[in-house]
């Protein structure tokens, strides 16, 4: 998973940085902060999330930390609510991306807004989550299950003989 969030994050900044426009992104390591919470023992998806976090923040022009609590934010308040929650559905999952989206810009927001002094944020931020949502929401219909596969891959599972093979 340590790969998959160097590899979102070198994606995201650099040949995917303005697709599909410039205030709207490809956010791979938000849907993967929300597979995290959703499907992984806490022990495992808090450290993997507090590694995102600090990457994100390593290539954000945001001050440092913004990203993290923001991860860890969403982690909390979804481990809140998963019980009374549900997810596994493709149009379950589909809405609670788009919550999740919006809460990690509305987070993001208030901090940007706490740790600068200043109001600017606001209405780009706004203007910009109903379309980031709906984006982050499809991205999660296919990212997801791909994550779900993905973490279960072990060296062992690569390269174990599938059979015998005779010729």
């Amino acid at each position: 998973m340590a790969f998959y969030g160097l590899l979102a994050l070198v994606l995201e900044s650099t040949w995917l940085a303005g697709l599909p426009v410039e205030t709207i992104r490809f956010d791979f390591v938000l849907v993967a902060v929300a597979a995290l919470s959703f499907y992984q023992e806490p022990l495992r998806a808090v450290s993997l999330i507090i590694f995102f976090g600090i990457m994100s923040d390593i290539v954000s022009g945001a001050p440092f930390a913004v990203s993290t609590i923001s991860y860890l934010v969403i982690y909390g308040g979804i481990r809140l609510l998963i019980s009374k929650i549900s997810f596994q559905g493709g149009m379950a999952l589909v809405f609670w991306m788009g919550i999740i989206s919006i809460e990690d810009k509305l987070v993001s927001m208030l901090l940007l807004m706490a740790l600068t002094g200043t109001a600017d944020y606001p209405s780009v931020m706004i203007t910009s989550m109903p379309a980031q949502a709906v984006l982050d929401a499809a991205l999660a219909l296919v990212m997801i299950p791909f994550l779900r596969w993905y973490w279960e891959l072990s060296w062992e599972k690569i390269t174990k003989p599938k059979g015998l093979v005779l010729k």
